[in-house]
């Protein structure tokens, strides 16, 4: 998943919440073992069936200069959803649902961003999953930066939430007894790179 959301970051920095230099771009990557991708559907009108993608990469670049020019890229591997059911996760890899063999990946490409306050904003992009690119927004709040008291490296933490309908992605089995909106909740940390 490709999201761009060095652009709700970059107007943080610059109301002096984060001492960043502004003469070049910082590049973060993606740390994939704080970062998850949840999402839930309702089940047969009983339940909300909930899983996640573990597998998630990218990078963000963030240029205090010129807000435009901050771009995060993110990517999910399909084949990591989990929901806790063998049998429901090889249906959703299945051709019958997102079809992991010819899309193995699912990505967010932001295209804009309207901040709403110091902390939060809305995030455009485009999302491609099951061989479909179409516009989503996520709101986001930006948790913080700083460095990592574990590992010692610059880290920023970033929340994002959006829902959307599985069936505008071509995503259209069992669309009435199983939910077609799904919701879905991102969480993220990247590191600055060395």
């Amino acid at each position: 998943m490709k999201i761009r959301l060095g652009k709700l970051i970059a107007p943080v920095m610059a109301a002096g919440l984060i001492a960043t230099p502004a003469f070049a771009a910082d590049d973060y990557v993606i740390d994939s073992a704080h970062t998850l991708v949840a999402f839930e559907l309702n089940h047969l009108g009983f339940s909300k069936s909930i899983g996640w993608m573990g597998d998630v990469s990218g990078t963000i670049s963030y240029d205090a200069d010129d807000v435009a020019k901050s771009a995060v890229s993110v990517i999910m591997a399909v084949a990591s959803v989990n929901t806790n059911h063998p049998e429901r996760d090889g249906w959703i890899k299945s051709d019958k649902a997102l079809n992991v063999a010819a899309n193995p990946e699912i990505t967010f490409a932001s295209t804009g961003i309207e901040v709403t306050s110091e902390t939060t904003g809305k995030i455009m992009g485009d999302l491609t999953m099951n061989g479909v690119s179409k516009p989503v927004v996520l709101d986001a709040v930006f948790n913080g930066s700083g460095p990592n008291p574990l590992s010692k490296k610059e880290t920023i933490g970033v929340s994002a939430t959006t829902s959307i309908m599985r069936s505008d992605w071509g995503v259209t089995a069992f669309v009435g007894p199983l939910g077609n909106e799904i919701a879905i909740q991102i969480e993220l940390e990247a590191v600055k790179a060395e």
